[in-house]
Protein backbone atom coordinates (compact mmCIF):
# COMPACT_ATOMS: atom_id res chain seq x y z
CA UNK A 1 0.00 0.00 0.00
CA UNK A 2 1.28 3.34 -0.82
CA UNK A 3 1.60 6.02 2.25
CA UNK A 4 1.91 9.51 1.70
CA UNK A 5 3.66 11.45 4.10
CA UNK A 6 1.62 14.99 4.89
CA UNK A 7 5.00 17.15 4.52
CA UNK A 8 4.52 16.42 0.64
CA UNK A 9 1.32 17.20 0.42
CA UNK A 10 0.67 19.94 2.65
CA UNK A 11 1.57 23.27 4.21
CA UNK A 12 2.74 22.12 7.64
CA UNK A 13 2.82 24.16 10.67
CA UNK A 14 4.16 22.14 13.84
CA UNK A 15 2.33 19.60 14.17
CA UNK A 16 -0.62 20.95 12.32
CA UNK A 17 -0.55 20.50 8.60
CA UNK A 18 -3.06 22.63 6.09
CA UNK A 19 -4.39 21.87 2.75
CA UNK A 20 -6.54 24.12 0.11
CA UNK A 21 -7.95 21.19 -1.30
CA UNK A 22 -7.44 17.62 -0.80
CA UNK A 23 -7.72 14.50 -2.92
CA UNK A 24 -6.54 10.72 -1.41
CA UNK A 25 -6.53 8.14 -4.35
CA UNK A 26 -7.05 4.26 -4.12
CA UNK A 27 -3.74 2.36 -2.26
CA UNK A 28 -2.91 6.14 -0.46
CA UNK A 29 -2.80 6.07 3.17
CA UNK A 30 -2.85 9.47 5.59
CA UNK A 31 -2.30 8.78 9.19
CA UNK A 32 -2.27 11.60 11.52
CA UNK A 33 -1.46 10.28 14.65
CA UNK A 34 -2.56 11.58 18.40
CA UNK A 35 -1.19 15.30 19.02
CA UNK A 36 -0.91 15.60 14.75
CA UNK A 37 -4.31 17.92 13.45
CA UNK A 38 -4.85 18.38 10.01
CA UNK A 39 -7.22 21.24 8.56
CA UNK A 40 -8.72 21.30 5.43
CA UNK A 41 -10.18 24.60 3.97
CA UNK A 42 -11.62 23.30 1.04
CA UNK A 43 -13.21 19.60 -0.17
CA UNK A 44 -11.67 16.67 0.98
CA UNK A 45 -12.91 13.65 -1.47
CA UNK A 46 -11.28 10.59 0.08
CA UNK A 47 -10.68 7.27 -2.55
CA UNK A 48 -7.92 6.09 -0.12
CA UNK A 49 -7.21 5.66 3.76
CA UNK A 50 -7.31 8.24 6.34
CA UNK A 51 -6.45 6.67 9.73
CA UNK A 52 -6.96 9.55 12.29
CA UNK A 53 -6.17 9.28 16.28
CA UNK A 54 -5.74 13.20 15.87
CA UNK A 55 -7.93 15.76 14.79
CA UNK A 56 -9.14 16.30 11.01
CA UNK A 57 -11.07 19.90 10.38
CA UNK A 58 -12.70 20.70 6.98
CA UNK A 59 -14.58 23.59 5.74
CA UNK A 60 -15.46 22.17 2.45
CA UNK A 61 -17.33 19.23 1.22
CA UNK A 62 -16.52 15.35 2.37
CA UNK A 63 -17.12 12.51 -0.05
CA UNK A 64 -15.75 8.67 0.99
CA UNK A 65 -15.60 6.56 -1.21
CA UNK A 66 -12.50 4.90 0.40
CA UNK A 67 -11.90 3.85 3.82
CA UNK A 68 -12.11 6.37 7.59
CA UNK A 69 -10.50 4.97 10.30
CA UNK A 70 -10.62 6.56 13.90
CA UNK A 71 -10.51 5.46 17.37
CA UNK A 72 -9.81 8.33 19.17
CA UNK A 73 -9.36 10.96 16.72
CA UNK A 74 -11.52 13.50 16.45
CA UNK A 75 -13.35 15.19 12.72
CA UNK A 76 -14.78 18.21 12.65
CA UNK A 77 -17.06 20.33 10.20
CA UNK A 78 -16.43 23.69 10.64
CA UNK A 79 -17.45 25.48 7.20
CA UNK A 80 -20.75 26.83 6.00
CA UNK A 81 -23.20 24.92 3.77
CA UNK A 82 -21.69 21.38 3.13
CA UNK A 83 -21.96 18.14 1.95
CA UNK A 84 -21.35 15.36 4.07
CA UNK A 85 -20.87 11.28 2.42
CA UNK A 86 -19.86 9.08 5.11
CA UNK A 87 -19.45 5.97 2.49
CA UNK A 88 -19.26 2.70 4.57
CA UNK A 89 -16.76 3.95 7.23
CA UNK A 90 -17.96 4.53 10.63
CA UNK A 91 -17.23 7.67 12.64
CA UNK A 92 -15.45 7.39 15.94
CA UNK A 93 -15.79 11.06 17.19
CA UNK A 94 -17.83 13.28 14.96
CA UNK A 95 -18.06 17.40 16.01
CA UNK A 96 -20.14 19.27 13.91
CA UNK A 97 -19.74 23.37 14.16
CA UNK A 98 -21.23 24.15 10.89
CA UNK A 99 -23.82 26.76 9.67
CA UNK A 100 -26.03 24.23 7.94
CA UNK A 101 -24.83 20.63 6.56
CA UNK A 102 -26.33 17.89 4.41
CA UNK A 103 -25.74 14.20 4.83
CA UNK A 104 -26.52 12.47 1.63
CA UNK A 105 -25.70 8.53 3.11
CA UNK A 106 -26.53 7.00 6.60
CA UNK A 107 -24.14 8.17 9.27
CA UNK A 108 -23.31 6.00 11.71
CA UNK A 109 -20.67 6.62 14.91
CA UNK A 110 -19.46 4.50 17.47
CA UNK A 111 -18.19 6.77 20.17
CA UNK A 112 -19.83 10.58 20.04
CA UNK A 113 -21.60 13.28 17.88
CA UNK A 114 -21.32 16.50 19.14
CA UNK A 115 -23.60 19.11 17.97
CA UNK A 116 -21.79 22.38 18.28
CA UNK A 117 -23.51 24.37 15.99
CA UNK A 118 -25.82 23.82 12.32
CA UNK A 119 -28.63 22.13 11.75
CA UNK A 120 -27.87 18.56 10.26
CA UNK A 121 -30.40 18.22 7.16
CA UNK A 122 -30.67 14.37 6.24
CA UNK A 123 -31.77 13.70 2.96
CA UNK A 124 -34.73 11.27 2.30
CA UNK A 125 -34.64 7.59 3.59
CA UNK A 126 -31.56 8.49 5.05
CA UNK A 127 -30.50 8.40 8.91
CA UNK A 128 -27.82 8.74 11.68
CA UNK A 129 -27.05 5.84 13.83
CA UNK A 130 -25.68 5.61 17.53
CA UNK A 131 -24.01 2.51 18.26
CA UNK A 132 -23.75 0.84 21.74
CA UNK A 133 -22.35 3.30 24.00
CA UNK A 134 -22.22 6.05 21.93
CA UNK A 135 -23.44 8.97 22.56
CA UNK A 136 -24.69 12.54 21.16
CA UNK A 137 -24.12 15.67 23.13
CA UNK A 138 -25.59 18.99 22.57
CA UNK A 139 -28.87 20.44 21.11
CA UNK A 140 -30.85 23.54 20.62
CA UNK A 141 -32.50 25.79 18.84
CA UNK A 142 -29.26 26.45 16.44
CA UNK A 143 -28.14 22.59 16.36
CA UNK A 144 -29.90 19.60 16.06
CA UNK A 145 -30.59 16.88 13.11
CA UNK A 146 -33.36 17.63 10.72
CA UNK A 147 -34.03 13.87 10.24
CA UNK A 148 -34.23 10.27 11.18
CA UNK A 149 -32.14 9.80 14.34
CA UNK A 150 -31.57 5.93 15.84
CA UNK A 151 -29.41 4.97 19.03
CA UNK A 152 -28.92 1.44 20.23
CA UNK A 153 -29.89 2.22 23.99
CA UNK A 154 -31.68 1.38 26.77
CA UNK A 155 -32.71 3.30 29.78
CA UNK A 156 -33.56 7.27 29.35
CA UNK A 157 -32.60 9.08 26.00
CA UNK A 158 -33.35 12.34 24.78
CA UNK A 159 -33.26 12.81 20.72
CA UNK A 160 -32.20 16.05 19.66
CA UNK A 161 -34.20 16.67 16.33
CA UNK A 162 -36.52 18.89 14.60
CA UNK A 163 -37.89 20.24 11.32
CA UNK A 164 -36.53 22.57 8.95
CA UNK A 165 -38.11 25.30 10.84
CA UNK A 166 -37.52 24.35 14.60
CA UNK A 167 -36.19 22.26 17.26
CA UNK A 168 -38.51 19.04 18.18
CA UNK A 169 -36.65 17.11 20.64
CA UNK A 170 -37.95 13.89 22.32
CA UNK A 171 -37.41 12.26 25.35
CA UNK A 172 -38.27 8.65 25.55
CA UNK A 173 -37.83 6.77 29.46
CA UNK A 174 -36.61 3.42 30.32
CA UNK A 175 -36.16 2.19 26.80
CA UNK A 176 -36.06 -1.62 26.19
CA UNK A 177 -35.53 -2.67 22.99
CA UNK A 178 -33.52 -5.44 21.53
CA UNK A 179 -32.01 -3.45 18.22
CA UNK A 180 -31.94 0.49 18.03
CA UNK A 181 -35.05 2.91 17.99
CA UNK A 182 -35.42 5.79 16.15
CA UNK A 183 -37.86 9.01 16.19
CA UNK A 184 -37.84 11.85 13.62
CA UNK A 185 -40.01 15.25 14.01
CA UNK A 186 -41.99 16.31 10.79
CA UNK A 187 -43.77 19.70 9.64
CA UNK A 188 -46.77 18.58 8.27
CA UNK A 189 -50.59 17.76 9.55
CA UNK A 190 -50.72 13.71 10.67
CA UNK A 191 -53.20 12.47 8.20
CA UNK A 192 -55.47 10.10 10.42
CA UNK A 193 -58.41 9.67 11.93
CA UNK A 194 -59.30 11.08 15.60
CA UNK A 195 -61.17 9.44 17.88
CA UNK A 196 -63.53 10.46 20.35
CA UNK A 197 -62.34 12.61 23.15
CA UNK A 198 -59.90 14.13 20.86
CA UNK A 199 -61.02 17.62 19.86
CA UNK A 200 -58.02 18.53 17.61
CA UNK A 201 -54.36 17.71 16.58
CA UNK A 202 -51.66 19.80 15.65
CA UNK A 203 -51.33 20.80 12.15
CA UNK A 204 -47.45 21.74 12.13
CA UNK A 205 -45.95 18.78 13.96
CA UNK A 206 -46.24 15.42 14.22
CA UNK A 207 -43.60 12.73 15.49
CA UNK A 208 -42.69 9.33 14.64
CA UNK A 209 -40.96 6.15 16.81
CA UNK A 210 -39.39 3.49 15.09
CA UNK A 211 -38.94 0.49 16.25
CA UNK A 212 -38.81 -3.62 16.31
CA UNK A 213 -40.89 -5.72 17.63
CA UNK A 214 -39.08 -6.04 21.43
CA UNK A 215 -39.57 -1.98 21.55
CA UNK A 216 -40.74 -0.48 24.85
CA UNK A 217 -40.47 2.62 27.04
CA UNK A 218 -42.01 4.07 29.88
CA UNK A 219 -43.31 7.66 29.19
CA UNK A 220 -42.59 10.36 26.11
CA UNK A 221 -42.09 13.77 26.60
CA UNK A 222 -43.05 16.08 23.65
CA UNK A 223 -41.99 20.33 23.16
CA UNK A 224 -45.86 22.12 23.78
CA UNK A 225 -44.31 25.47 22.32
CA UNK A 226 -46.33 26.97 18.83
CA UNK A 227 -49.08 25.55 19.62
CA UNK A 228 -51.69 28.11 19.33
CA UNK A 229 -55.01 25.77 19.46
CA UNK A 230 -54.59 24.32 22.94
CA UNK A 231 -56.39 26.99 25.04
CA UNK A 232 -54.80 26.04 28.30
CA UNK A 233 -52.95 23.47 30.11
CA UNK A 234 -56.22 21.08 31.08
CA UNK A 235 -56.59 20.29 27.25
CA UNK A 236 -53.02 19.71 26.55
CA UNK A 237 -52.83 16.01 25.78
CA UNK A 238 -50.62 12.85 22.78
CA UNK A 239 -52.69 11.56 20.51
CA UNK A 240 -51.00 8.18 19.50
CA UNK A 241 -51.58 5.55 16.59
CA UNK A 242 -49.80 2.53 15.92
CA UNK A 243 -50.93 2.78 11.87
CA UNK A 244 -52.37 5.81 10.18
CA UNK A 245 -55.01 3.73 8.92
CA UNK A 246 -56.15 3.68 12.72
CA UNK A 247 -57.60 6.59 14.60
CA UNK A 248 -55.62 8.15 17.24
CA UNK A 249 -56.30 8.10 20.50
CA UNK A 250 -55.31 9.51 23.49
CA UNK A 251 -52.21 7.58 25.41
CA UNK A 252 -51.79 7.49 28.81
CA UNK A 253 -52.44 10.67 31.94
CA UNK A 254 -50.65 13.94 30.34
CA UNK A 255 -48.63 16.06 32.62
CA UNK A 256 -46.87 19.34 31.86
CA UNK A 257 -43.65 20.79 32.44
CA UNK A 258 -43.98 24.29 32.63
CA UNK A 259 -45.93 26.88 30.45
CA UNK A 260 -48.06 26.23 27.02
CA UNK A 261 -45.40 28.49 25.37
CA UNK A 262 -42.28 27.14 26.08
CA UNK A 263 -42.83 23.76 28.28
CA UNK A 264 -43.17 20.44 27.39
CA UNK A 265 -45.95 17.72 28.00
CA UNK A 266 -45.16 13.98 29.36
CA UNK A 267 -46.91 11.22 29.63
CA UNK A 268 -46.94 8.17 31.31
CA UNK A 269 -47.55 4.76 29.49
CA UNK A 270 -46.62 1.59 27.03
CA UNK A 271 -44.85 3.69 24.04
CA UNK A 272 -44.84 1.79 20.77
CA UNK A 273 -43.41 2.18 17.74
CA UNK A 274 -45.65 4.66 16.14
CA UNK A 275 -47.19 8.37 15.03
CA UNK A 276 -47.34 10.86 17.98
CA UNK A 277 -49.10 14.19 18.08
CA UNK A 278 -50.40 16.89 20.25
CA UNK A 279 -53.95 17.46 20.96
CA UNK A 280 -56.69 19.09 22.68
CA UNK A 281 -58.31 16.89 24.52
CA UNK A 282 -62.33 17.91 24.70
CA UNK A 283 -63.43 19.50 28.35
CA UNK A 284 -67.33 18.68 27.68
CA UNK A 285 -67.54 15.46 30.35
CA UNK A 286 -70.39 14.03 31.82
CA UNK A 287 -71.43 15.14 35.29
CA UNK A 288 -70.67 13.35 38.13
CA UNK A 289 -73.18 11.19 40.60
CA UNK A 290 -71.70 10.61 44.04
CA UNK A 291 -73.39 7.46 45.45
CA UNK A 292 -73.41 8.38 49.14
CA UNK A 293 -72.94 5.30 50.94
CA UNK A 294 -70.56 2.84 51.87
CA UNK A 295 -71.09 -0.12 54.25
CA UNK A 296 -68.85 -2.84 55.29
CA UNK A 297 -71.72 -5.91 54.13
CA UNK A 298 -69.26 -6.74 50.74
CA UNK A 299 -72.77 -7.53 48.95
CA UNK A 300 -72.04 -5.44 45.66
CA UNK A 301 -74.47 -3.16 46.34
CA UNK A 302 -72.24 -0.25 48.42
CA UNK A 303 -68.72 -2.07 48.68
CA UNK A 304 -67.24 1.45 47.84
CA UNK A 305 -68.22 5.37 47.40
CA UNK A 306 -69.41 5.24 43.52
CA UNK A 307 -68.71 8.32 41.95
CA UNK A 308 -70.49 7.60 38.97
CA UNK A 309 -68.41 9.40 35.57
CA UNK A 310 -65.26 10.03 37.44
CA UNK A 311 -63.28 8.34 35.12
CA UNK A 312 -64.80 11.26 32.71
CA UNK A 313 -61.95 13.18 35.11
CA UNK A 314 -58.24 12.09 34.50
CA UNK A 315 -57.04 14.43 37.53
CA UNK A 316 -59.66 13.99 39.59
CA UNK A 317 -58.69 14.51 43.48
CA UNK A 318 -61.23 13.02 46.22
CA UNK A 319 -61.26 13.94 49.83
CA UNK A 320 -63.09 13.09 52.96
CA UNK A 321 -63.20 15.03 56.04
CA UNK A 322 -64.43 13.99 59.35
CA UNK A 323 -67.56 16.61 61.00
CA UNK A 324 -64.24 18.40 63.08
CA UNK A 325 -62.84 19.36 59.58
CA UNK A 326 -60.02 17.04 59.62
CA UNK A 327 -58.60 14.91 56.64
CA UNK A 328 -59.03 11.20 57.11
CA UNK A 329 -58.90 10.53 53.08
CA UNK A 330 -57.24 11.55 49.88
CA UNK A 331 -56.84 9.78 46.33
CA UNK A 332 -55.83 11.28 43.35
CA UNK A 333 -57.09 9.79 40.16
CA UNK A 334 -60.17 7.85 41.73
CA UNK A 335 -61.24 5.34 39.42
CA UNK A 336 -64.28 3.19 40.87
CA UNK A 337 -62.21 -0.03 40.52
CA UNK A 338 -58.75 -0.25 42.10
CA UNK A 339 -58.74 3.18 43.44
CA UNK A 340 -61.80 3.47 46.05
CA UNK A 341 -62.79 4.62 49.16
CA UNK A 342 -63.81 1.63 51.24
CA UNK A 343 -64.99 3.44 54.67
CA UNK A 344 -61.25 3.29 56.04
CA UNK A 345 -58.98 6.12 56.41
CA UNK A 346 -55.57 6.68 54.44
CA UNK A 347 -54.58 9.54 56.21
CA UNK A 348 -53.09 9.06 59.79
CA UNK A 349 -53.86 5.93 61.58
CA UNK A 350 -57.86 5.58 62.26
CA UNK A 351 -58.20 2.95 59.95
CA UNK A 352 -61.45 1.93 59.53
CA UNK A 353 -63.87 4.63 60.45
CA UNK A 354 -66.82 4.89 62.83
CA UNK A 355 -70.24 4.68 61.50
CA UNK A 356 -71.93 8.08 60.47
CA UNK A 357 -71.26 11.38 58.59
CA UNK A 358 -68.34 12.66 56.57
CA UNK A 359 -67.96 15.59 54.40
CA UNK A 360 -66.63 15.24 50.96
CA UNK A 361 -65.21 17.03 48.29
CA UNK A 362 -64.12 16.42 44.33
CA UNK A 363 -61.47 18.52 42.82
CA UNK A 364 -62.67 17.51 38.91
CA UNK A 365 -60.59 20.48 37.22
CA UNK A 366 -58.85 23.48 38.22
CA UNK A 367 -61.80 25.45 38.17
CA UNK A 368 -64.49 22.93 38.95
CA UNK A 369 -65.39 20.97 42.06
CA UNK A 370 -68.42 19.21 43.98
CA UNK A 371 -69.14 18.97 47.54
CA UNK A 372 -71.51 17.01 49.90
CA UNK A 373 -72.06 14.24 52.30
CA UNK A 374 -71.78 10.35 52.65
CA UNK A 375 -72.81 7.85 55.20
CA UNK A 376 -70.41 4.95 56.44
CA UNK A 377 -71.78 2.74 58.10
CA UNK A 378 -69.13 -0.05 59.26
Amino acid sequence: MKKISLIFLLCEIGSQAIAQNLVTNSGETITMTDGVSMTVQGDLLNSGTILNEGGLRLSGNWSNDGDYHSVSGTFTLSGANQIFDPGASTYGNLSINSTGIAIINDLIISNSLDLVNGIVSLTPDTKILLLENAIINGGNENSYIEGALFATTSGDFTFPIGTESEYLPVSLSNIQASDSVGVKAYSSPLTASISSGLDAISQNRHWEVIGGASFMAESIRLPLSGQNFIDNAEEATIGFTNDLENPLSIIGTPAIDGSLESGFISTSASILPGYYVLGKESLVAPPITVINVVTSLQDGKHDFLRIENIESYKNNLVEIFDRQGVKIFEMQGYNNTDRVFRGSSNVGSRGVLQTGSYYYTVKLTESKREAGFIYVKN
